[in-house]
């Protein structure tokens, strides 16, 4: 018995000995030469290099690659559109990933920040002219005449699922279209990049894998750190790969358990916790709701979770995309979400109807530009094809109300919707300012005759969205109906002010966080109608 426990223990001890060696190894190198400190993962294990560049790590392997965290000062090589800070792992006993850097002076640059392309590959051309007419040349021109280092993030949706199969438009194509695209992009998975014939988020997933890399890690660009996470948990109840079922494209905005011990253990690595900390999401983590009160978003309290993780920084800029609608909330001091309005903007539907790029807020079609100055930081939302200074839409209420109950367009409408007379309780003489880019701390001003009318902020939706896609999308679909999740959203940066007469000229001034000012001289009445031409 004795001679039996022995041999048991000798077994036991060597194939414990066995298990922890390292299964994966490699090197980070500048010029052949040995750059130490790297923070390596894979995606679970987090690791440094050493002294000579060298990491390893006991793996499970389980999501099929090894990434590195690029530090600040350094850039690494891209294949096409994608930067190769991973590389994927194998079945093999051993995986040797190195990985190169290049030295890039980069404490000042600036992010472009695209997020809901939706391509599609229509039939009926419905996605990629538009892509290709507003998209690609805007945001082309914009770095392209940038100085200073340029670095791009998508923070999801590149593709549309229900379109991979159908319309034979999957990630593959979505590289393919981007091919002109001026500089490397750092990407996360939306819900609409899964695998709708797979039934669980790691399977589902594959395919981003292999096609654009992890779904979650981080990088460093000068003093800044960015964490980019995925928080789709894919469902798809009802999905048979082997009869090539689709499910119901069911997910859940989270995160797994495996990320956020990895989120954790990333954050640990960050020495500077008063520099900008950046985490990209494709849902938004925070919203405001019907009171103007800012909510959590994610199941599970995962919003609550994110935000007890990040407690000890104190410059973190959660960006966000998914809702097609652009909102800008102080979370808390040293806590800001970015939601962004969609590349799309009505998932391409307002282009194809009423010629007009247009979100569900109001806000133009476009991308968040943030400008990095060492440890300072400033934003903006870009429309596209738009000016720098398009910041606002005005309209004369009066006449808006007078448009809806006498277009026909409208009126169909509200015959398939009728309690969708939106503005026909809205008082004489108000004016709407629709500012998309607005937080707490930006001013709007409302001048009568040199008298400040206060204006307040309302819950309602934007007029000519609600006119370029509810209504023309009822009056030209042969159902006579909308898809509701693409209606026109109750926005939150729509401000009402009334005024003592229909005809009096208003000065309208809008002052950014930064100082900026953007002004609109309101003659008035205006024109609804002309609004519509001029989308």
């Amino acid at each position: 018995k004795m001679k039996k426990l022995l041999l048991l223990t000798a077994l036991c001890a060597a194939w414990c000995a066995q298990a922890q060696k390292p299964n994966i190894v490699g090197r980070v190198t500048c010029k052949g030469k040995p750059v130490a400190g790297i923070v390596v993962s894979d995606g679970e294990l987090v690791v440094r290099t050493d002294s000579d560049g060298r990491y390893e790590m006991s793996s499970s392997k389980p999501c099929g690659y090894v990434f590195m965290s690029i530090p600040g000062g350094y850039e690494t090589a891209a294949d096409g559109l994608i930067p190769r800070f991973f590389g994927y792992t194998t079945h093999c006993d051993l995986d040797v990933i190195d990985f190169q850097l290049e030295k890039r002076s980069n404490d000042n640059f600036t992010l472009f920040v695209s997020t809901d392309t939706h391509l599609r590959g229509d039939p009926e051309e419905l996605d990629l002219p538009q892509f290709r007419k507003w998209y690609l040349p805007d945001i082309s021109r914009e770095i392209e005449r940038t100085k200073g280092p340029v670095y791009s993030l998508h923070l999801g949706d590149m593709t549309t699922d229900i379109m991979w199969h159908k319309n034979d438009f999957a990630l593959r194509k979505y590289l393919d279209v981007m091919k002109t695209y001026p500089s490397p992009v750092f990407h996360i998975p939306g819900n609409h990049d899964n695998d709708e014939y797979a039934n669980d988020d790691y399977t589902a997933e594959q395919p981003y894998k292999d096609n654009l890399g992890p779904t979650y890690y981080s990088f460093n660009i000068g003093k800044a750190h960015f964490i980019m996470l995925d928080n789709t948990v894919y469902l798809n109840a009802g999905a048979d790969a082997s009869t090539r079922t689709p499910g119901d494209h069911s997910y859940n905005s989270a995160f797994t358990e495996m990320e956020l011990a990895w989120l954790k253990a990333d954050l640990a690595t960050v020495k500077d916790k008063n520099a900008p900390l950046v985490i990209g999401t494709h849902c938004q983590v925070f919203y405001y709701n019907s009171s103007l009160d800012i909510t959590p978003s994610m199941a599970y309290g995962h919003s609550t979770v994110l935000d007890q993780l990040l407690a000890d920084f104190t410059d973190v800029h959660i960006i966000s995309g998914h809702t097609h609608n652009n909102t800008t909330m102080k979370i808390r001091n040293g806590l800001m979400e970015h939601n962004t309005g969609g590349s799309c903007a009505t998932w391409w539907w307002t282009g194809y109807y009423s010629n007009g790029h247009i979100c569900k807020d109001g806000a133009p079609g476009g991308m968040g530009v943030y400008e990095f100055r060492d440890t300072d930081l400033e934003w903006y939302y870009k429309g596209y094809g738009e000016p720098r200074d398009f910041q606002l839409r005005t309209y004369d209420m009066n006449n808006v109300k007078t448009f809806f109950a006498n277009n026909s367009v409208i009126r169909n409408m509200i015959r398939y919707y009728p309690d969708r007379n939106d503005y026909a309780n809205v008082g004489n003489n108000v004016v709407y300012i629709n500012v998309w880019g607005w937080d707490p701390e930006w001013k709007v001003s409302v001048k009568e005759n040199g008298v400040e009318l206060n204006p307040t902020r309302v819950y309602m939706k934007d007029p000519l969205h609600t006119y370029a896609y509810d209504a023309t999308r009822v009056y030209k679909n042969s159902n006579n109906t909308y898809t509701e999740v693409l209606t026109s959203s109750n926005n939150y940066h729509l401000f009402a002010a009334n005024a003592s007469s229909a005809t009096s000229t208003l000065t309208i001034e809008v002052t950014d966080r930064f100082g900026n000012k953007y002004t609109e001289t309101m003659s008035r009445p205006k024109e609804f109608a002309a609004q519509i031409e001029n989308l």
